[in-house]
Order: structure tokens, then sequence, then C-alpha cells
């Protein structure tokens, strides 16, 4: 048995999550290596040091705002999706009843047709440009 495989079964030992047939040579290892011992004998110390610790209960408190923060914040998502989609849907028609009419030229058609094509594309190339970016910012997740 090398080190390594030793020490997996050294920390599946002290979780008692080790097979019964791993378990004498694995003993058998820590006899003849004074390393693997020693980790065994510190991971041992460190489970009996563990045990005593008490973790504290976050107070009531903590869990009500928690809960408003989440409502809070997929409420204003709600919001912003509504406010955005029913915008879109304004412009839709509106476009559609401009281009659908006879009333403009169609070289006004064009015009307009070419200024709302390149803001689609620039506002394309503006969100792919911040998601690629957002991938790689060294800073995501810091607070202010």
């Amino acid at each position: 048995m090398t080190c390594d495989e030793a020490k997996l079964n050294i920390n599946a030992m002290i979780d008692n999550e080790i097979p019964e047939e791993a378990v004498q040579p694995t003993l058998s290892h820590m006899e003849s290596c004074y390393r693997c011992r020693q980790d065994y004998i510190e991971l041992l110390r460190l489970q009996k040091r563990m045990k005593g610790l008490k973790i504290p209960e976050p107070p009531k408190e903590w869990y009500e705002n928690f809960h408003r923060n989440i409502f809070r914040r997929a409420s204003g998502w709600i919001g912003r999706l509504f406010f955005i989609g029913s915008y879109i849907l304004l412009l839709s028609f509106a476009f559609f009843r401009f281009f659908t009419s006879d009333e403009p030229s169609v070289f006004l058609k064009l015009i307009i047709g070419g200024i709302i094509f390149g803001f689609l594309v620039l506002l394309g190339v503006t969100f792919a440009d911040r998601f690629q970016e957002s991938k790689s910012d060294k800073y995501k997740g810091v607070m202010k």
C-alpha cells in the first residue's frame, strides 16, 4: 500500500467510512510508516477538538431578514421583467404599425429600419461583451 492510498483510508477511518477489508492493510501500513501514523494521530486530535466546538445558531431575526431579502430580490426581478417585457411589446406594436402603414414613404421606412437594426446589433454586441467580461472578472463577488 502506498502512502497516498493509506491517507485516503486514514481519512475514511477517522470518519468511520472505511470498508472492513481495508482496515487491516491500513493499520499495517501505519505500523511501518511514521508519516502516515503522525497524520492519523493529528487527525484524531483534530476530531477530538472539533467535537468540543459548539456552532452558534443564528438569531431568529436573521432567518426573517433572509426570507424578506429573497422576497425583495425576487419581486424586483419580476417587476423588471414585466416592465421591460411591456416596453418591448409596446415598441414592437408601434414598429409593426409603422412598417405596415401606407402613409410613410419606403425611404423613411428603410432609414428607421436601419436605425433599429443598428441599435439591436450594438445592443447584442454590448451584452455579449459584458457577458464574456463577467466570466473573467477577477473582482466578482468583492463587496464594495
